[in-house]
Parts: C-alpha cells; sequence; structure tokens
C-alpha cells in the first residue's frame, strides 16, 4: 500500500500541490482500516513527499526531488507472541520497528509465521515469489533449515533473524546477550545474601542461553540456587489463568524471573494474594520498570535497550539490502540493570 501511494506521487498521477484523497476514500480503495491509511500517509510525510495541514488533508511537497525507494521488507511474526487481540502491529516491538522504518528507506508488512515447517517454506517461498527485498523473521518456530531458506542465499535476499539465530553460521541475529546479561543478574543477586528461585522457559536456544548464563553467574558469585521452576515455553500463551507454577510461588523468597512474562506473572499472582514486591518478597524482574500502570513502586528490572535494538537491526537490513552482502554477523547487546525498589538495598 505504502509503496503504491508511493508510486503514485513519483508517477504524478498525484501531482505536486494537489491534495490527495481522503484518508476514507483511501481506506476504502485499499478496503483498509482508516488508522492504517493514516499511519501510511504519516510515513509518507515523515520521508518529505507529502505535507498535511490539519482539516485540509494531505498534499505533494513542492520542490522536493524523488524520494528514495522504499525497499520492501517482510516480518514473520509469531502470532501467539502478539498483542491481546492477537495482532503483531500492537506488540511495543513491532510498533518501535514500524515507527523508525521510514528512517532507513524500508516499507514492513507483517506476515503470521506457521508453525509447521512445510507452511514456513510456503511463506518463504511466497515472499520471494513477491519481491520483498528482505526478512525479518522470528526464531521460535524455526526448527530446520528449509529449502526456501537456501533459495533466499541463492538470491541474495538477506534474512535477519530477531533476538536470536536458531541456524547460526548460515543467518544472523540481532537481539540480546542473554548469557551475559543472566550473569549479570546473578552478580545483583548476589548481593541479597540468600538463596534465589529461578523461573523461565525450558525451550528455545534464547532460554537456553539464560539458563546457562545465569548458573554460571551463580557459581561465579557464589549465589545458591534453592528452587528451578521451568516451564513449556507454549504453555505460557494458552487462556488459562494459571500455567502451573503459581502454587510454588510463596512469600519471604528471592525470585528471579527470565522473562518479561514470567515476570508479569509472578507480580500478579503475589498481588492477587497481598503480596507486594520488596515488602513480602524479593524478585529481579526482566524488561519490567513499574509494579503495575500508574504505580510509584519501580521494580528492580534488567532492561534492553528496545530503540538501540530497533535501529540497528534497520540498519543490518539497510546495509544488507543495498550490498547483496548479508554477512552472518550476529550482534548481542547484554542488558543492564535498572534498580528498583523489589530487591533490599
Amino acid at each position: 500500500m505504502l509503496e503504491i501511494l508511493q508510486e503514485r506521487i513519483e508517477q504524478g498521477r498525484y501531482p505536486v500541490g494537489r491534495r490527495l484523497p481522503s484518508e476514507r476514500k483511501l481506506a476504502a480503495e485499499f478496503h483498509v482500516p482508516q488508522s492504517q491509511i493514516h499511519k501510511k500517509l504519516q510515513q509518507l510525510v515523515e520521508s518529505g513527499l507529502l505535507e498535511c495541514f490539519r482539516g485540509n488533508g494531505y498534499f505533494v511537497r513542492q520542490g522536493k526531488p524523488a524520494a528514495e525507494r522504499l525497499s520492501r521488507i517482510a516480518l514473520c511474526w509469531e502470532q501467539s507472541s502478539a498483542g491481546s487481540n492477537g495482532s503483531a502491529a500492537d506488540d511495543f516491538y513491532v510498533g518501535l520497528l514500524f515507527n523508525l522504518a521510514p528512517e532507513y528507506a524500508q516499507n514492513i508488512t507483517i506476515f503470521n509465521m506457521p508453525e509447521e515447517s512445510s507452511k514456513q517454506n510456503e511463506l518463504i517461498l511466497e515472499l520471494i515469489h513477491e519481491g520483498f527485498e528482505g526478512i525479518f523473521c522470528y526464531p521460535h518456530f524455526v526448527r530446520e533449515l528449509l529449502p526456501a531458506f537456501i533459495e533466499l542465499k541463492i538470491q541474495g535476499i538477506p534474512l535477519i533473524f530477531w533476538d536470536y539465530s536458531p541456524l547460526p553460521g548460515i543467518f544472523p541475529a540481532v537481539g540480546i546477550d542473554h548469557f551475559q546479561s543472566c550473569m549479570l543478574a546473578a552478580e545483583v543477586l548476589a548481593g541479597q545474601h540468600m538463596p534465589v528461585t529461578y523461573i523461565g522457559f525450558e525451550e528455545s536456544e534464547q532460554n537456553r542461553l539464560k539458563y546457562l548464563g545465569f548458573h554460571a553467574g551463580c557459581r561465579q558469585f557464589q549465589l545458591a540456587v534453592e528452587k528451578e521452576i521451568l516451564l513449556p515455553y507454549r504453555k505460557a500463551f494458552g487462556d488459562q489463568e494459571e500455567i502451573g507454577f503459581e502454587q510454588e510461588l510463596v512469600p519471604g523468597k528471592l525470585y528471579f524471573a527470565s522473562t518479561r512474562l514470567l515476570s508479569s506473572r509472578v507480580i500478579g499472582t503475589m498481588f492477587d494474594r497481598g503480596c507486594l514486591p520488596g515488602k513480602d518478597y524479593r524478585i529481579l524482574t526482566v524488561d519490567r520498570v513499574k509494579f503495575m500502570e500508574g504505580s510509584s513502586l519501580q521494580l528492580d528490572s534488567m532492561m534492553r535497550d528496545h530503540t538501540q535494538m530497533m535501529h540497528k537491526l534497520l540498519s543490518e537490513m539497510q546495509h544488507a539490502v543495498r550490498s547483496r552482502n548479508n554477512a552472518c554477523n550476529d550482534w548481542r547487546n547484554p542488558m543492564r540493570y535498572i534498580p528498583g525498589a523489589s530487591l533490599a538495598h
């Protein structure tokens, strides 16, 4: 849709100084919600092709040379990891990626990544056939080197995994150094001088790296692990109110929840029992800052630099598309510790 609008401007169908059709008319033409049209037009404003005058609409900007063509990039996202309504566009990270994409001359389209390998292969082949110039891919469902991945290599189409690569040495990833991050978490928790309960998922490469990194940190900083609670990753995305570890949570303990989702689960469960972090139990969270919306209680948390990660994803894709050199160079950055009030200081 964005590419079609840009072509109409550059080919003179929407002449310089002419007002574009209203958002409502464009939404009806493309059969999409008006909110999507608004976002696409705002991207064209940011790229310098359009001007927006409140109450008067969008006009093709005068005196603006032809803008850099936007590269068509696919985002193969895991549907179950998206927002509450099942839309990846509602995920914080995806929203940030979309907002920054115009700076790197990219037009991103979301596709749901199937769980079955055969359907994954069909999707990637379809993206190749439709002329996408690069692919961002969420890795959790990818379990093997598909024929379509080999075709990407043959055609020089870059594939960059989000967070970690399930095919290391073949395709790169931009993400977090989970091993080092969890070693740093163990160092922080060692200052509590009490044993810790580790809560994490038992599947996927990144969760294995978190587990190994945390235990390496425990050995280095002499932190005793009292209990391990390891959960199936898929179980966390069901509709059930409990996912199987809630009964093991008790006050007076020290916890490390190795993901944002599990951090929220622990805090929510304990809150329902009338227990507050920092008062009735201690916890180091991941990617959580506030106890709850509008709360003044900041949690002790290991935080990733979201903006830095999105900029790196987009810049690596831009370089790969332009150079056709999809070198396999992973980029990983550890989380940093944000002090709060959920540990004893």
